[in-house]
């Protein structure tokens, strides 16, 4: 599958992903979708910035030395991602029924489609001039497979907290003074 349109359809999912928590009564299914929200949008950006932008730069200037990625955008857009993740994971700190939500939800919304339409308008069509329908569909294999690992060891069932060989276990009940 083509990589830009892998990104672009991960793109809409967390647009449609934030209207649905901003219209959604329940704080119980709002709370789950935010939780669902953050684990997205950490596997979006880091697929983007570990593989796509280098695998992206690397087939770009093997075609032509005018193709090199501009670094103060690529930084721009690494800063951006780590942006979102932050305000999604405030968000996720928030709760649903705390006034500050809303707020949070908006900057989220705004962080993450304001980036998304700088990163579609920039550096998408960049991509499809310079590079072939092959290129692409590699790089789109790849995406998708990362982005699937990533989803997969970010499961909440997976996110169980390990003891430490060497650290007691903590108490239940206090120490009973002698």
């Amino acid at each position: 599958m083509d990589a830009l349109d892998v990104l672009e359809q991960q793109h809409q999912h967390v647009s449609e992903l934030l209207g649905r928590i901003a219209t959604e009564p329940s704080p119980g299914s709002r709370t789950a979708m935010v939780a669902r929200l953050v684990r997205l949008i950490d596997a979006h950006s880091r697929c983007e910035e570990r593989l796509f932008y280098p695998l992206l730069a690397e087939r770009l200037g093997k075609s032509s030395d005018r193709c090199q990625i501009d670094e103060g955008r690529y930084y721009r857009a690494c800063e951006e991602h780590a942006m979102a993740r932050y305000t999604a994971r405030q968000l996720l700190h928030t709760r649903v029924t705390d006034v500050r939500f809303e707020a949070r939800l908006a900057l989220v919304r705004k962080t993450f489609l304001d980036h998304a339409e700088d990163e579609e308008d920039w550096l998408f069509q960049k991509a499809k001039r310079d590079l072939t329908d092959e290129q692409l569909d590699i790089i789109g294999d790849e995406l998708v497979h990362a982005f699937d690992a990533h989803m997969r060891a970010s499961e909440p069932s997976r996110l169980r907290i390990a003891r430490h060989p060497g650290r007691p276990r903590a108490r239940t009940r206090p120490r009973l003074a002698a």
